[in-house]
């Protein structure tokens, strides 16, 4: 029987969101979409020297109902110890914002081989990033560059509102109020706002960002 049809007596499957984990990893931390591809891409390999996993793909939204207008494929398939592979992602409905960015979930299940001893413990790795639909008009790289420096803000109590006026997610990190470091990341939607409780108080915040290839921007500074 084959490995992956079968689960060991007593055996647990846990799934957690992780970037990456000890013998899987995926190439990106977040796949950008643009409108006049055909489809995009996740490279993902095995980094086992013995280990075969089996990998699950799917796409998901954080909206209740909403049906997913992507696919991925394979979404099922072997990968052995070593391995490279690639998911592809393709859209599946046109109707999709036109005027802005709008954000799904691209999720990867590596389920490993029953264990070989009973009451053993199995860990389903769930790996889940952002995919990033850019519509083809906003594909401009300086817009897309500068977008985070047009974040304005404002403060009621100890609540402050990020607002957003460009047609591009902004991610957030290493927020600073007067000097002091926010724990969270905030992902401010386009022409729409983010509000950021129990903030310390204080009218001068900093913030960078996570650019398209999950790396930093330069520091932006502004008053409140």
């Amino acid at each position: 029987m084959n490995i992956f049809s079968k689960l060991s007596l007593g055996i647990a499957a846990l799934c957690i969101s992780i970037s990456a984990s000890a013998g899987f990893s995926v190439g990106a931390t977040r796949v950008i979409y643009n409108g006049n591809v055909k489809e995009a891409s996740l490279s993902v390999k095995n980094t086992e020297d013995s280990n075969v996993y089996l990998i699950r793909s799917w796409v998901s939204s954080d909206k209740k109902g909403e049906k997913v207008p992507f696919i991925t494929t394979p979404p099922l398939f072997r990968i052995e110890p070593g391995q490279d592979n690639a998911i592809r992602i393709t859209q599946t409905s046109s109707a999709l914002a036109q005027d802005k960015e709008s954000v799904y979930w691209l999720n990867t299940l590596a389920i490993p081989p029953a264990g070989k001893e009973k009451n053993s413990l199995q860990f389903s790795i769930n790996t889940r990033i952002k995919l990033i639909y850019r519509p083809t008009a906003l594909n401009n790289k300086d817009a897309i560059a500068k977008a985070y420096q047009q974040l304005t803000f404002s403060r009621a109590g100890s609540a402050i509102t990020a607002s957003n006026p460009t047609p591009y997610y902004v991610n957030m990190t290493k927020v600073s109020v007067n000097g002091k470091e926010l724990k969270e990341g905030y992902m401010v939607p386009p022409k729409s706002s983010f509000k950021i409780d129990n903030a310390p108080a204080g009218n001068s915040i900093t913030w960078q960002a996570i650019n398209d290839f999950g790396g930093l921007t330069e520091k932006a500074k502004a008053s409140i």
